[in-house]
């Protein structure tokens, strides 16, 4: 059932088999999950069922000066459903190399690899509404699709690559109705954890609720999960300091470090050669309506020979802030930029900055622009009707439009693995919010091996290209490395913060997602992700709740509870 915070007595005291912080993709899977196991689970969201502004501002902080990263607030939401109602849909799992330790990137390595999650990925994908768990262009289209660029065939790059897309799913949206009539889950909506209250002997023993007012209650549970973000969750365990040790978990000082997003940049433009050689250029469709898109992936053998990070490239379509382009319709995206979601605004404004240098924000920029839009309306028309067929009414949108470009030019987008930094992180500072809890600075940086990594990675392409023989890479060679320094974080992936180690020493939460100090405290999502890969982490947050879900059964099925002096509360 889905109840309002309204509707629970002040100063009451709720209980439950698992109490769950936070209702996005992680929370939401992993209650309906334990549901299915017969466990009693306690749902807690901060915001409503749709977005509240007010609610919204206790996202609001700030960041550290000199950083690229954006406002804290931007990709996150605070409601049902969590940054699932403004994501993009792309799916995509980690590859076996992200798991492992490698001597080349410090602080990587997983204690479990790929195989222990593979299971779950297959999972993950039916609750993501994202098709077979098929990542090739042959495995998804059939073995006579054609290649990515004919007559590619680099050594160092694989073109048989794609992401797959979700419709995409809210879960907010997509799992309500079951959670309203799931008798085993109660979801508390505009319910805001204050703090954490940990025994001394180490165990969670309630959760101090706050709801809208001066109204406050308490949940107490056998075992306790919080599934609020990369950012969030690290700071409810930064608040909840009874001890002055700078929060729940953090013994070893790794608590809020290691914050990875994944290094996104428009840089270059390949060059086909001859002009019309065949480009697989546009977004494909599966036999059973999965939306899929192209990639090109460096190979494992590369990345461990170069001493590289993952990293894969697209090709992208032209600036479209530039008219010189002449095209209507992408002259359309960018007079209505604003009104997209923020994940696309942001790529949008990342690459409209290559070439802010040279372009004129006068009469005659918006003149062209308007001309664009004059000289071909019937291409615009036939455009807006596919755009509102297939993304404002469909239920599985098209994610985005690629527009062919018939010089055979086509800018370069690459996305990249950022490597662990314990320097780069989220802290606390001294601004509070409407609740009195401390807000947060991001403090987020790039590596130096991220930027080798980067300037080899785009060299590595280049060669490949050129001895294939289909075209030749273009970029300024005295501008790379500031460009690559100037390269933003991807909107939304927030990964590493409470990273999950081997030991102790080495990080927050163990092998099973388990605070290493709290016995009962677990956390999900992309907080505990050792390492970032190339992948975008919902996917992953998913197959983790999923794998969660079952140490957790196996945990309630063991008789006995972890509390000392209340041995009844949860019965």
């Amino acid at each position: 059932m889905i109840l309002d915070e309204s509707a629970i007595e002040p100063g009451s005291r709720l209980t439950a088999d698992v109490a769950i912080v936070g209702a996005g993709p992680a929370g939401i899977t992993l209650a309906l999950e334990l549901a299915g196991f017969g466990i009693d689970v306690i749902l807690l969201e901060a915001g409503g069922r749709d977005y509240d502004a007010a609610a919204q501002d206790a996202y609001a902080g700030s960041v550290a000066e000199d950083s690229l990263h954006p406002t804290p607030e931007l990709y996150r939401r605070r409601m049902l459903g969590g940054s699932s109602s403004i994501w993009g849909g792309r799916c995509v799992p980690l590859d076996p190399i992200d798991f492992e330790k490698r001597p080349f990137v410090p602080h990587s390595g997983w204690p479990f690899g790929y195989e222990d999650l593979e299971p779950y990925y297959h999972q993950a994908q039916v609750w993501c509404e994202a098709g077979d768990y098929d990542f090739t262009v042959r495995g998804s289209l059939g073995p006579s699709a054609p290649p990515t660029i004919a007559g590619y065939n680099g050594a160092d790059f694989d073109w048989d690559h794609v992401d797959r897309f979700s419709p995409p799913t809210n879960f907010g949206h997509r799992y309500r109705e079951r959670l309203e009539r799931e008798v085993k889950v109660r979801v508390i909506l505009g319910a805001a954890c204050l703090e954490i209250n940990q025994a001394e002997a180490g165990p969670i023993r309630r959760l101090v609720m706050a709801g809208r007012g001066d109204r406050r209650f308490t949940v107490t549970a056998r075992h306790y999960v919080v599934s609020a973000g990369g950012i969030e969750t690290v700071r409810l365990l930064m608040v909840s300091d009874q001890s002055q040790r700078g929060g729940i978990g953090n013994e070893t000082g790794n608590l809020g470090r290691y914050y990875m997003c994944h290094l996104e940049n428009t840089i270059g433009e390949f060059r086909a050669s001859p002009e019309g050689r065949g480009i697989s250029y546009d977004i494909d469709k599966t036999p059973d309506d999965i939306y899929l898109f192209r990639k090109f992936q460096l190979r494992e053998t590369s990345q461990r020979d170069q001493e590289l990070l993952n990293a894969i490239f697209r090709l992208h379509y032209p600036v479209i802030a530039d008219p010189v382009h002449g095209n209507a319709i992408l002259s359309a995206m960018y007079l209505v930029k604003d009104a997209i979601i923020p994940e696309y605004r942001r790529k949008l404004a990342t690459i409209e900055r290559s070439a802010r240098d040279t372009l004129t924000r006068d009469i005659a920029f918006w003149g062209r622009h308007a001309l664009n839009l004059a000289r071909d309306p019937i291409r615009l028309a036939a455009f807006s009707a596919f755009w509102i067929r297939r993304r404002v009414l469909a239920k599985r949108k098209v994610p985005f439009v690629m527009v062919p470009n018939r010089q055979g030019i086509y800018p370069l987008d690459f996305n990249l693995e950022q490597a662990p930094n314990p320097e780069s992180r989220i802290r606390l500072n001294d601004e509070r919010d409407a609740v009195g809890q401390r807000r947060i600075t991001v403090d987020w940086r790039i590596t130096e091996l991220d930027v080798r990594s980067f300037i080899q990675t785009i060299r590595l392409l280049e060669r490949d290209l050129q001895r294939s023989g289909v075209g030749t890479v273009k970029y300024d060679p005295e501008r790379l490395e500031d460009g690559i320094r100037r390269s933003t974080p991807v909107g939304g992936h927030h990964i590493g913060t409470a990273r999950m180690s081997a030991t102790s020493k080495e990080g927050v939460v163990d092998r099973d997602c388990r605070v290493w100090s709290c016995p009962n405290l677990h956390l999900a999502g992309s907080a505990v992700f050792p390492t970032s890969g190339h992948a975008n982490p919902t996917l992953t947050i998913v197959a983790l709740s999923l794998r969660l879900a079952g140490h957790l059964r196996e945990l309630t099925a063991k008789d006995g509870s972890l509390f000392q002096d209340e041995p009844s509360i949860c019965a």
